[in-house]
């Protein structure tokens, strides 16, 4: 709608803006101002100083960046019309695919292991995988014994990982009520979907997960929700992966699973 400059592609149309302002942060250019690019890179790297890791940003921007492209090409060469909620999603997703990779929280010890809860709790790991069209989505409930006392998977006719992770904590917070526990600890190695299950950050397209899990909470003595790294979670990912390749869903019998599948210490 507005002649192409480079400005203008990547801060000032309709779809970069929505991007930009669809952020953890709820940062966007202010295009009137006549801002250039570099003016926007600065006000990013000056974050710092206001107590933003404007390195997480920057992460946001690069993703931002591409699918603004992205989208640009296939309108001009191939005349699709964006889908802006999707180039939300997609954004969305992608950072938090990547944000625990590629920038880790330097203060967490990389020795970190699974822990059994106190006594009374259960603690159930979740996770995702996410196939072309569907998902698996599963939960490793243990006692404080460190004991498996119940495995359930569930499949999901759909393919974003950030929504998949949070499905994988409500499936977690069901599985606890059908055990009866009054205390519960769910474990995700999704810092994202955590921080909003705790209220830290809010993002829209979880909310109706977010909003189950809230209004369950109450129905326990205590549930907590807490991230976790990749290498206290190997059970739950583990198991996801090995129930969406056989097709396996639902309340898994322990005694049917691979002797190894429940390791804490690898990924099998």
């Amino acid at each position: 709608m507005g002649e192409e400059s480079f400005e203008h592609l990547f801060l000032s149309c309709d779809l970069a803006f929505h991007l930009w302002r669809s952020s953890p942060w709820g940062i966007f250019p202010v295009c009137d101002t006549g801002i250039r690019v570099w003016d926007w890179v600065k006000f990013i790297w000056d974050l710092n100083k206001r107590g933003i890791e404007a390195n997480d940003v920057f992460l946001y921007a690069s993703i931002v960046v591409d699918t603004i492209w992205r989208v640009r090409n296939e309108k001009v060469h191939n005349n699709c019309s964006p889908d802006i909620i999707k180039c939300i999603d997609n954004v969305c997703t992608s950072y938090a695919d990547y944000h625990d990779s590629l920038l880790p929280s330097p203060s967490l010890d990389l020795t970190e292991a699974w822990s059994p809860p106190p006594p009374e709790w259960i603690k159930l790991n979740c996770d995702v995988k996410v196939g072309l069209n569907s998902m698996c989505i599963a939960v490793v409930a243990r006692n404080h014994l460190g004991s498996v006392i119940r495995v359930q998977t569930a499949r999901e006719d759909f393919s974003d990982a950030l929504c998949g992770e949070a499905a994988a904590c409500c499936l977690a917070v069901s599985v606890a009520l059908d055990i009866g526990s009054k205390f519960a600890i769910v474990e995700n190695d999704s810092r994202m979907v955590i921080n909003a299950l705790n209220g830290i950050d809010s993002h829209w397209a979880i909310e109706n997960y977010v909003s189950f899990c809230t209004n369950s909470s109450p129905l326990f003595i205590s549930c907590n929700f807490s991230y976790v790294r990749r290498t206290c979670n190997f059970a739950a990912h583990n198991v996801a992966r090995w129930a969406f390749a056989h097709k396996v869903f639902g309340a898994i019998p322990i005694a049917s699973l691979p002797d190894n599948i429940l390791c804490n210490d690898r990924e099998v």
